[in-house]
């Protein structure tokens, strides 16, 4: 079976969004638009520049960049010497074979 995993390609820009289903909320309060952007910066900025968002209740919309693979491969190398690190983004990975950019936005959704 053929695998439909979107790649993400280094120094390339990306309109990121989602949305809750049918007429759910996503954020329910300021706190939760707080703790959304928290774990972004935990999971997204590591490995992407990030040009603009819009936060809404039900969905959002981010405009990213992923960074080069050399800064990328240097975040993943600092998780890796530090295991204690308070991030566990991309702790672990030892190869930059795909994996970490696409694996940061699936652990943040």
């Amino acid at each position: 079976m053929k695998d439909n995993k979107a790649i993400l390609e280094p120094e390339s820009t990306y309109h990121i969004y989602n949305r809750a289903n049918g007429n759910e909320q996503l954020f329910l309060s300021d706190d939760n638009y707080r703790y959304f952007l928290k774990k972004y910066d935990n999971y997204i900025a590591p490995i992407a520049d990030t040009f603009c968002y819009c936060l809404m209740p039900n969905h959002f919309h981010f405009l990213v960049r992923i960074k080069r693979e050399s800064e990328v491969a240097e975040v993943v190398l600092k998780k890796i010497e530090n295991p204690g690190a308070k991030s566990k983004t991309l702790q672990g990975f030892k190869t930059l074979e795909g994996l970490p950019r696409q694996q940061a936005f699936s652990y943040f959704f």
